[in-house]
């Protein structure tokens, strides 16, 4: 049983390799150096980068770079006006918890997930 964090120290995630499944099982490696986030579909090698702007130490907001992630460049326009914001609000042995708020030009979205530290069995 993994210990957690009432008051998470999110020092630790602010540079590594972490680990997320999508609903469908895909792998997505998570690549982040400071402002710099790198998202690698392991199943189709797509990559996205993500500028992130520390709030404070265990929040942040994410804005689209670059990537294969839009096809068109409508959908390109609508990842540029887009916003991600992440919040820890769990951290334990080999994972954390975080909320995403998405602010977005055609309205707002949140969900929460799990983001691991190492990589899971298969």
């Amino acid at each position: 049983m993994g210990f957690i964090s009432n008051t998470p120290d999110c020092t630790q995630l602010k540079k590594g390799r972490f680990h997320s499944y999508t609903r469908q099982g895909i792998h997505i490696v998570i690549n982040r150096i400071d402002g710099i986030q790198q998202d690698i579909n392991t199943k189709t090698n797509d990559t996205t980068y993500w500028k992130i702007d520390w709030l404070d130490n265990c929040r942040f907001a994410a804005t689209y770079l670059t990537g294969s992630g839009p096809k068109t460049e409508e959908e390109k326009k609508f990842y540029q006006s887009t916003i991600l914001f992440y919040e820890v609000k769990e951290i334990a042995d080999n994972y954390y918890i975080g909320a995403t708020t998405v602010k977005a030009p055609n309205g707002n979205s949140s969900s929460t997930d799990t983001t691991w530290l190492v990589e899971r069995d298969r």
